[in-house]
Formats: C-alpha cells, structure tokens, sequence
C-alpha cells in the first residue's frame, strides 16, 4: 500500500515536472519571437518601389542597410556601411568608402561598390519607372573607384541627400547579383539585404516572417525572430494584445487610456510627423472647379474631425508640413467651418441646389470616423458625400489613378520638406492629378538651394501655392501610440514613432 502511494507521489512529480519544464520551454520559445501588429500587410519589400513609409518602412529597415543612417532613437546621421565620405568643394561629388567584409543574406556574397552603384541607378532608370525617381532626381551617375570606394555624381548640390534620401529606402543597399538574377517583380518579394534580419516567409494577409541574420556585421539583434502580423481593425489588435497574441500593436484612441491603467501594458506617444489630408481630385467635376473646392473646405469641420479620430492626442493641422520644421509655415490660415460661405460660393459655381461627392477611404478605423464627420458636415452644406472603403491597394491604385472626387490620405515626412512636398509635383503619387507650373519649379529649386533662408523661403511660398488652389483640406499630423505588454523592453523608438525591431527585447 505504502509503494502504491509512494509511485502514485512520484508519478505525479514527474508529471507536474515536466508539465512545468514544458511551460516552462513553451515561454522561452515564445521569447524567441516577438509578433508586432501592422496596419494593413506589405506590397513590396523592394526598397526601391516602397509604396508606404507606415506599413513597409519598418520592415525594410531590417532587411536592408544604407550608407548612411539614421542614429536609432534620433535624427542624427551616422555611418552604416560606409566607412566615411568627402564632399566636393562644388558639392556635387560625394565619395564614399565602404566597409569591407560585409554579407548579403542567403549567401549573396559580399557587398561592394557594384552593389551601391546598381542601387541608386536602377531608381534613375527610366525603363524601370522606380516611383522612387524623384528622390534621385539630381542623381548624374554613380562611379566605382575600387571595390570599397563609390563616388555619387550630382547634376546639381542635393541639400536633403543625407537628411532625407541616403538614410530613408531610396539609400538602402540591394544584392545587385540577386536582383538582375530574380528581376524586380521576383526580387519585391524575395528581398536581398545586408540588415540585422532576412526575410524567412512571407503569407500574404498572415503574417511576414524574419530571422537573425547569422552573418550580421553589426550587432546583433536580440530577438531571433520578428513576426508583424497585419491587422486592419483597432478593436482586433485590441484583442490580440489582450490574449498575448501580439507582444506589440495599437488600439483606438478612445480606449488607449485603459491601456494606460492596465499594468499589463506599456503604452507609448510619439508625434507622428506624418499628414494626414482631404484631397480633391482637380482634373475632373466637380472639383475641377476652384469655388467647389473652396466651398468643400468651408463646409467641413477640421477640429472636429481630428477629435473624433484622435480622441484629443493630436492637433489639426493647416498646411503640409509638421511643426518643428524650419519651414514650416507658422501663419498659415486656419480654415473653420462657414456653411454659409460654403453655399456662397456653390450659389457662384451654379450649384446651388449641392452636388455630389465620391470619397475613397482605405479600411482604416481612423479613416472611417474621418469619412463619417465629413459626410455629416457636407450635408449641412447640401453636399452629399459617398464614402466607399477600399483595402489598400486598391485605394492607393484608384486614388493615383483620379478614379475618385476626393480621398483621405496620409504621408510620412521627415526633417526636409523635400520628401513629402515633391510629390505633389510629381507624376506618381499625387492622387490630387494637380499639377502646377510655379509650384513644381519652386520644388526643383529647393532641392539644390544651400543658403537656408532662401531655402525656407521657397517651400513656404510653395504651400502657399497649395493654398490657393485648394485641393487639400490638411486634417492632422497625427499622433503614433504603440501599446507593448509589460515584458517587453520597446527599444529605440524614432522621433516619428517608428520602431526599431533588432533594439527590442523581452525583460
């Protein structure tokens, strides 16, 4: 009898010690991975033909290395695969020297100058059609000196090279070897990097898969595998946070205070330094008329759209920069809501009875609310607005294309106007199909203009170009909140609210 029990203890000890090693090795499995909630999935992981800074960015910045950086957790320049570099008297010639001994994933080989001159021609190549040509547009050529030492050769001095394209996509380095070998289309979705991480899978909708890159030059990530999983509802990344689904994501604005209280979480504020707009399709009715335009922008209510949307975390905005740039325009107008100068100016349009209006909306919670303010404020007005949800790649090819009257849009922007102003004077991503003589020609010169007033001078006179066509009502730069559970450590967070994925770890 006393046997029996003993082996019936025994049994049971064994039995509740490998229950605990097994939770116990289910919890450092799980610690090797961490899972961050995106909005939306990717489209590419091409650097090259990035198609959002907010959904791929991140991402790309694993995978990928530049020359230069951006310092994590700030916006100081630093070195990454270059050594070095020295600037031409004339400021037209940068040659850098590269580090040696540095591996492409998947056993690509070394990275070399080749590799750096493929990766900035290929953008300049008009038979591609890169959508990233803008940002190179002052980009003459790229000579290699010797298999470490690349020298940039400009048409003209490139003020924001090395603030907003040597350390953003269109400076990352990609394997020349594997993408003349798979071809752009096949490369966008078999990335070949230098980056902390390499791509291990990609499930479409599902989840994108990373792993530790073992030949790092650098220091090593300390997580072995980032999984972001792409989750388009607030209310689902709520939940995922809740179940121990996802380590990091976001909620809606009006619940992030209970995050707040809840010790489970760590929650997280960041000025977006993104815009967020109503844009006008000018190039078709309605809004090829000016008065329409103008009418639509007194009819809508831009404090209270940015209060339903952001819950009291973010402010409006009045023209397209974010504050804390130089050139920023400070006195810009602040437009409120006048219904009845808005049916003024429809009355001198010949639209006095109101009109109809088609709005495209990607399949965003923040979106929807801003979608459903705007209808309810146009109708006081005697607009009628349609709003139609579009998953994102739809939206971006129907909004690019001009299918719709108007549309809700954001883009990222970083410390020179330059990345987020040039493309309303370029041919792809300027939904709007606005296109203005005097406002492109400022652009072009405050790429290459050095003295810093003169400088300011002209992005300030091109938002007021913007102004007075009307084709944008600007909403909000936003506010980035990131929701954590309470055993990660979130690392180095940008400015802007971007993460830095290989700085995370769990406590």
């Amino acid at each position: 009898m006393k046997i029996g029990k003993i082996f019936i203890l025994v049994t049971a000890l064994l039995l509740l010690f490998s229950f605990s090693a097994s939770a116990k090795g289910s919890q450092e499995q799980e610690k090797d991975e961490l899972k961050i909630a995106t909005w939306e999935d990717v489209n590419t992981f091409d650097p090259g033909w990035m198609t959002s800074g907010e959904r791929e960015l991140t991402i790309m910045t694993c995978l990928y290395n530049g020359l230069v950086k951006y310092k994590e957790g700030s916006w100081e320049i630093v070195p990454d695969l270059a050594e070095s570099w020295e600037i031409s008297k004339d400021g037209k010639e940068i040659t850098f020297y590269l580090q040696k001994g540095i591996m492409f994933h998947k056993g690509y080989g070394e990275m070399t100058a080749e590799d750096v001159k493929f990766s900035f021609e290929r953008i300049i190549d008009p038979a591609v059609e890169s959508p990233e040509k803008g940002q190179w547009g002052l980009l003459d050529h790229v000579e290699v000196i010797d298999s470490y030492t690349v020298k940039l050769i400009l048409k003209d001095q490139k003020v924001n090279l090395f603030t907003s394209t040597l350390p953003m996509n269109t400076g990352m380095i990609v394997s020349k070897k594997a993408a003349e070998e798979m071809g752009q289309e096949k490369f966008s979705k078999n990335p070949i990097g230098t980056g902390p991480y390499e791509l291990a899978s990609w499930d479409p909708k599902s989840s994108v898969e990373l792993v530790a890159f073992a030949d790092y030059w650098g220091e090593k990530p300390k997580i072995e595998k980032v999984t972001f999983i792409p989750i388009v509802e607030d209310t689902t990344s709520e939940t995922a946070l809740k179940t121990g689904e996802i380590d990091i994501g976001r909620s809606a604005m009006i619940n992030v205070n209970n995050f707040e209280k809840d010790s489970r979480f760590n929650v997280y504020f960041k000025a977006a330094m993104k815009t967020y707009w109503l844009g006008l399709t000018v190039n078709k009715p309605p809004f090829d008329n000016l008065k329409l335009r103008e009418a639509f922008r007194y009819a809508v209510n831009v404090d209270d759209i940015v209060e339903a949307a952001f819950f009291g975390t973010a402010s409006r905005a009045n023209t397209v920069l974010p504050p804390g740039l130089p050139d920023f325009w400070a006195d810009a107008p602040v437009y409120t809501q006048n219904i009845e100068m808005a049916k003024k100016l429809m009355a001198a349009a010949g639209k006095s009875e109101g009109f109809e209006v088609r709005l495209y909306i990607p399949a965003s919670d923040t979106e929807k609310i801003m979608a459903e303010v705007i209808k309810a404020d146009a109708a006081k007005a005697g607009i009628e607005v349609v709003i139609e949800v579009k998953e994102i790649g739809a939206f971006n090819e129907a909004a690019n294309n001009g299918e719709t009257d108007a549309y809700i849009q954001f883009y990222t922007s970083t410390i020179d106007p330059d990345y987020i102003m040039q493309w309303f004077a370029a041919e792809s991503w300027n939904p709007s199909q606005w296109h203005n003589a005097e406002y492109a020609e400022l652009i072009k010169n405050g790429a290459s203009e050095i003295d810093p007033k003169k400088r300011t001078q002209i992005y300030l006179n091109a938002q007021k170009v913007i102004d007075k066509d009307a084709w944008a009502i600007w909403l909000t730069h936003g506010t980035k909140v990131w929701i954590a559970r309470n055993n990660v450590d979130i690392g180095s967070i940008y400015p802007n609210g971007r993460l830095t994925p290989w700085t995370i770890s769990f406590k």
